[in-house]
């Protein structure tokens, strides 16, 4: 369909250009931009791909895709639900994903078909290059991009988009912010999704704000991606969610945990979608990190040790080096790859056949729709309760996990929400002091009326706590209630560790932003409350404990210093209705 389109859209260019200019036609200028319009924002009818399933070599072992309970531990039905997605007829064809990541191999057997140049950049070196696997080889980006879009074509494995186009961006082989910036912004027109499965460093629990040039490019391409409907993007939600025992080795310290995938300002922007990560039995991946600013979860390697079956770079320098017995022997493929780098581009990959499904969708759509048609998994969990406006959420899932079937069955029915309404409102604290190892702690509260927003989409909010030079901004616990008297919790009590590795003073919270989409379809109007309490003591001076803790200890200051709430604000984002 789409050499149609370039051979019919050459034919009336050079048709027109052969054509007489003695008097100009005021439509021919017209035309010919309306042409040019519907190729660079073209996509195939929606939903117009086979509907036959994979016979890949590996299909049977992608149990992401199709779980039948046959893979260790796993529950039966625990997967992303694509087929019945692709018995709608979506599987993402005339969608264009990039992979910002350190590269690809674009002549891998079972990409090259699916491999475009259009809107793929270099950073330096090259998109592939053979050898161990380094942040200028393309391992990780080819691995990545299988899970999106490897080809259906009998081979190896089959991506949850197997129609949908891929373009590398290798930004990890220089990720300056400006680098970063441009990765996100740069040819943005056709662009449909972008999937990022890097981001801050893990398991050290000091905050990253996010740069100024990445958070513009953003913000560029959501206004002009595909044709002004904006780049969907998805973003890896962390992999420091692990405890200091099972990460460091740390005797003593089950409870003791560091990140939280808010103190990432990349995965909880406004403009990004965060994807946690869940195992084949359903279950948080114990790596994957908690947050208010989750959307949803996708599928990974688990507690059960089972990992994702996709492509690897085609050589021995791949993660599949043939020394394993659990990888396969075709050593252009790996059954090990982990992380929500690998939950990340499944959620993305849902995104594909959801604007496959509904070519009018804007990112904004997007997102409400995969909130919304998530599945709840590990409902038996205590951490699932349900939002002011019916939906449910979880701090370690988010909306649940994504449901390819359910959210291009919703996209198909959907109508397109309104614009955009945005309300900052300032809290006013009059510098509310925060006591050492108290749970009362220090609430402010600030009333929002006349907002406009009967939805809510989002919400930022940025703020300050002064803390004293003895004390730790580790002790605190930060929490956000909406007016439906649901909490968001933003942060909580942590150690945090520095490059060296060593314990080390948690970052100041200084005019920092956290994401929440936890009151997602929410009234904005009526009174949010903040609270902010120090849950930690230093029992013997040179140790510190939290209430979490259980009585375990980590190295820490005195804690006998302050913490004073100097300023606060919110962004709300959402719609009229």
């Amino acid at each position: 369909m789409q050499v149609l389109k370039y051979i019919i859209l050459l034919f009336f260019i050079l048709s027109f250009s052969h054509c007489k200019k003695d008097k100009k036609n005021p439509f021919e200028d017209l035309f010919t931009l309306l042409l040019l319009q519907n190729l660079l924002g073209s996509q195939d009818a929606p939903c117009a791909d086979s509907t036959d399933t994979p016979s890949d070599s590996f299909y049977s072992s992608q149990w992401h895709l199709l779980n039948t309970g046959s893979t260790a531990s796993s529950l039966s039905g625990e997967d992303a639900k694509a087929v019945g997605a692709w018995a709608q007829g979506c599987k993402g064809g005339g969608v264009n994903i990039v992979v910002v990541d350190d590269g690809m191999d674009t002549n891998h057997e079972d990409l090259k078909s699916n491999y475009t140049s259009s809107y793929q950049k270099l950073y330096g070196g090259s998109f592939y290059s053979t050898g161990t696997c380094t942040s200028s080889t393309g391992c990780h980006g080819t691995a990545v991009a299988g899970i999106m879009a490897a080809e259906q074509n009998s081979l190896g494995v089959v991506g949850i988009a197997s129609k949908a186009k891929v373009s590398p961006r290798n930004v990890l082989f220089n990720a300056t912010d400006v680098n970063s910036g441009d990765a996100m912004s740069t040819n943005t027109v056709g662009v449909f999704i972008s999937n990022n499965s890097w981001g801050a460093a893990d398991n050290m629990g000091l905050l990253f704000p996010s740069g100024s040039f990445w958070r513009s490019g953003i913000d560029t391409a959501l206004s002009t991606g595909r044709n002004g409907k904006g780049t969907v993007f998805f973003w890896a939600a962390g992999n420091g969610g692990r405890s200091l025992t099972a990460y460091y080795g740390l005797a003593n310290s089950t409870n003791i945990y560091t990140d939280n995938s808010n103190y990432d300002g990349q995965a909880n922007y406004y403009g990004v979608n965060a994807v946690c990560a869940v195992g084949n039995d359903g279950k948080k991946a114990s790596y994957s990190e908690d947050g208010a600013n989750l959307l949803v979860c996708a599928h990974s390697l688990g507690n059960t040790s089972v990992g994702i079956f996709t492509t690897d770079v085609s050589s021995t320098g791949g993660y599949n080096r043939g020394t394993s017995s659990t990888e396969p022997t075709n050593l252009n493929y790996t059954s090990s790859f982990s992380g929500t780098s690998a939950a990340s581009p499944l959620a993305a990959g849902v995104g594909a056949l959801v604007v496959d499904a509904n070519p009018s969708l804007t990112w904004r759509d997007v997102r409400v729709i995969l909130a919304r048609s998530a599945r709840q998994n590990d409902p038996s969990d205590s951490g699932w309760f349900t939002n002011g406006a019916g939906l449910k959420f979880n701090h370690k899932y988010g909306f649940g996990a994504a449901d390819a079937n359910a959210a291009v069955t919703l996209a198909k029915s959907w109508a397109l929400i309104g614009s955009e309404v945005q309300k900052a409102v300032t809290g006013s604290t009059t510098n509310a002091s925060v006591a050492n190892n108290s749970a009362t702690g220090a609430t402010n509260t600030v009333a929002v009326s006349s907002s406009g927003i009967g939805k809510v989409e989002f919400v930022d909010l940025t703020l300050t706590v002064t803390t004293g030079a003895t004390d730790d901004p580790g002790d605190l616990q930060i929490e956000l209630t909406s007016p439906s008297g649901k909490t968001a919790i933003l942060s909580i009590p942590r150690a945090c560790i520095n490059s060296t590795p060593a314990f080390t003073r948690c970052t100041d919270f200084t005019g920092y932003r956290f994401g929440v989409t936890t009151f997602m379809d929410e009234s904005a109007d009526g009174t949010w409350s903040l609270k902010v309490s120090d849950l930690c003591n230093a029992p013997s001076g040179t140790t510190r404990t939290c209430t979490a803790w259980g009585g375990q200890v980590s190295p820490g200051l005195t804690n006998n210093g302050t913490h004073t709430i100097s300023s606060w604000s919110m962004n709300i984002r959402g719609r009229a209705n």
